[in-house]
């Protein structure tokens, strides 16, 4: 996943952003802003542990701003991650030879990248179809007592993870 935390767009994002009163301004900060989520989840961590304050050399003003801003940071990572996922949907859905009757975007964490997750209500076919098309390979699992769950997955060319599943009944055992 191609990552667009440039130094622009997050002192644009910055700019536009009302920080929380009794901080030390960001412009005065002297580390510069997280471009990694295990950054930012520094900052937002140490900000969330009081106790160790103490020991990081920083002052509660200075924590809880890095805090804030690491805050705006994630904010802007989630929905490129968003928007991304939201460019491939469209263009997978343009193309796939069946239609879905459902389509998620999610996004956990931003470093995971997000994923398209595409359902057909009981229909097998149209899940290896979907496979067919886009390359990947189907898979069947048990699913609850009496189900089975078909899918399939892959990951876009723009480094954007999908699957697309269907749940069917498990077919009647003949005595």
């Amino acid at each position: 996943m191609s990552n667009h935390l440039t130094e622009e767009r997050i002192a644009a994002a910055l700019a536009a952003a009302t920080q929380p009163e009794g901080e030390t301004p960001w412009r005065l900060l002297l580390t510069k802003p997280p471009t990694t989520y295990v950054n930012v989840r520094s900052a937002l961590t140490l900000a969330g542990m009081p106790d160790l304050w103490p020991f990081s050399g920083k002052g509660e003003r200075t924590i809880l701003a890095e805090a804030s801003r690491a805050e705006v940071v994630h904010g802007l990572a989630r929905r490129d991650g968003y928007l991304q996922a939201l460019a491939a949907a469209e263009h997978m859905l343009s193309t796939a030879p069946v239609l879905p009757t459902n389509v998620d975007v999610r996004l956990a964490h931003w470093d995971d990248g997000p994923c398209l997750v595409f359902s057909y209500h009981k229909d097998p076919a149209a899940v290896r179809e979907f496979a067919a098309h886009f390359g990947t390979e189907v898979a069947e699992h048990p699913h609850l007592e009496d189900g089975i769950r078909i899918e399939t997955a892959g990951t876009t060319e723009s480094g954007v993870r999908f699957e697309a599943y269907t749940l069917v009944d498990r077919p009647a055992v003949a005595e």
